[in-house]
């Protein structure tokens, strides 16, 4: 009797194959935009003779920058029971939007071939302003509740230009977390900065039962909408706190997650920032109402880089003085675990050769999961302790050999920068907060094709023209094509309302237009603990 053997070769999964399956997508438009602001659809072919039009129009009337404004990576938030009441009965998430003309929804080329001062008033914009608007249970939005706001402005932080300054931003992405009941608005500047948010729609709820919500010993802003009407009424609690760590780092996307109080379930649960994902899980306790002033030299000694300026004179720096409470020092857990499946950049690129970056960037963050949502419902019982998931992002970063004459075309070509992928990871529930798991690298998908500006039945939302742009840039790695934009930037993830089996995932493609995503929980179990049978394929001889 001769006895069979087994051979098991690793499987190395494409990263538009290794997506978690989506329950629903919905496309979203802020029709606040006004019509004027909109880059005209006619004008997709010739996008580079468009910008330099433009660029040139307002120069003749002493206008920096661009006029037209796309909106993208959005920031979801399930109403909170103390705001709903100020709000219409149908509104149950809030949504958040970058609105700019900062985009990459063109081919590359289109942009890299502008004269340079057309290219940096596209990239180099002052304007990101913030998008908020009320979604029903579907992610559809309410009539009159959507609009635009410009912020940075309005809070006296929007950087003061001089002559000879390049143009830059004083605010990029907008994110929303629900934090013991309350919204906060968390916002990318020189590093994180935070306020509360406080919501009321004209004619809801009483007018006196807001004071109370208000810091008596701060200013509050009640913010003006520059597009969108005045139904829906937002006010910051005070002036932007920001995080800089207890190490002084800096940094953007630091997800804000919260800890319940398991010796006293009635006190407010402790507040944490996530200041790195991988290799090591790092986070710092933190208390956004709370902030100690800071000096200017602090700030500028965190923030100056080599070969810049050696001063500083900001209106940002009103609130980078303002510097958040932390609690403690940065918790530091040990090496995350391998990654749970492999993908086809560890084929290609073995080793140290890898071309996503190691160390992982937030993210979103973050949904809980018990020990049912983890073993799939009973389907398998090998796991005995509830875990916080997240999602983190890497990329191909930029090199200087990318600009090097003497390495050929071909092999930049191979691994071209830039270009995202993301995974889950699923960590415990407590300090030092150590990831459990992580998936191996996904990347999430176009809208679908549409048709006479209808969307396909599959996707709910609101046509945005802008959709059908987001093939011009796909996902490239070794000369393979992969069906996902060449950056699917993950902005959100929280579980969906009444639901708690699922979850809801926002993200933007390729800083052109924004899109949500239900994903359930066991779907997300899948890939962070899979069945090893599955990641391997079995060979007779």
């Amino acid at each position: 009797v001769h006895e069979t053997a087994h051979h098991y070769y690793t499987k190395y999964w494409r990263f538009d194959d290794s997506a978690p399956r989506i329950k629903t997508a919905t496309t979203l438009t802020l029709k606040s935009i006004p019509s004027q602001f909109r880059i005209p659809p006619s004008r997709f072919h010739n996008i580079r003779q468009y910008f330099i039009e433009k660029f040139a129009t307002l120069k003749e009337k002493n206008l920096d920058g661009m006029d037209f404004l796309l909106e993208y990576n959005p920031g979801l938030v399930v109403i909170p029971r103390k705001t709903k009441k100020h709000l219409p009965k149908e509104a149950t998430y809030l949504v958040s939007l970058r609105i700019t003309p900062a985009n990459n929804c063109f081919p590359s080329d289109a942009y890299s071939d502008l004269p340079k001062p057309v290219w940096e008033a596209v990239y180099h914009t002052t304007t990101n302003h913030l998008g908020l608007a009320l979604l029903d249970k579907n992610y559809q939005m309410l009539p009159g509740y959507d609009i635009v706001i410009e912020v940075d402005t309005q809070v006296g932080l929007k950087r003061n230009m001089t002559p000879g300054d390049s143009l830059s931003v004083t605010f990029m992405d907008y994110r929303l977390f629900v934090i013991n009941g309350e919204i906060y608005l968390h916002i990318n500047a020189d590093t994180v900065i935070m306020t509360r948010l406080i919501l009321k729609a004209k004619g809801f709820g009483n007018d006196d039962e807001m004071h109370d919500k208000f810091t008596a010993e701060d200013q509050a802003f009640k913010l003006n909408n520059l597009f969108g009407g005045d139904q829906l009424e937002v006010t910051l609690a005070h002036q932007f706190n920001t995080l800089w760590t207890d190490e002084g780092v800096h940094g953007k996307n630091f997800a804000i997650f919260s800890v319940p109080n398991t010796s006293h379930p009635d006190n407010p649960a402790s507040i944490y920032a996530e200041i790195h994902i991988t290799p090591n899980h790092q986070v710092q306790q933190i208390v956004p109402e709370r902030f100690e002033h800071i000096s200017l030299q602090r700030v500028f000694e965190r923030v100056w880089k080599k070969g810049t300026r050696k001063s500083r004179n900001l209106n940002l720096d009103i609130a980078n003085r303002r510097s958040m409470i932390t609690v403690g020092n940065v918790t530091k857990s040990d090496i995350a675990p391998l990654a749970s499946f492999s993908t086809v950049d560890e084929h290609r690129f073995p080793g140290k050769s890898a071309p996503f970056k190691e160390s992982a960037h937030g993210g979103s963050c973050c949904v809980s999961f018990s020990v049912d949502d983890i073993n799939i419902d009973g389907t398998r019982n090998n796991h005995h302790e509830s875990l916080i998931v997240g999602i983190a992002h890497t990329k191909v970063s930029w090199k200087p050999w990318y600009g090097k004459s003497h390495i050929p075309q071909k092999e930049k070509d191979l691994v071209p920068h830039t270009h995202y992928v993301s995974f889950f990871y699923a960590f415990d529930p407590q300090p030092p907060f150590q990831i459990r798991a992580r998936s191996g690298y996904f990347c999430l998908g176009h809208a679908p094709e549409t048709f006479d500006d209808t969307l396909q039945p599959e996707e709910g939302g609101v046509f945005n023209p802008h959709s059908v742009l987001t093939r011009n840039r796909p996902l490239l790695q070794y000369n393979v094509t992969f069906d996902c934009p060449q950056m699917h930037y993950i902005s959100t993830f929280i579980e969906k309302a009444g639901d708690p089996t699922s979850t809801v995932i926002g993200y933007g493609l390729n800083d052109c237009t924004p899109r949500l995503v239900e994903v359930e929980k066991k779907e997300i179990s899948r890939l962070l603990f899979p069945d090893p049978m599955d990641m391997v394929l079995e060979m007779l001889q």
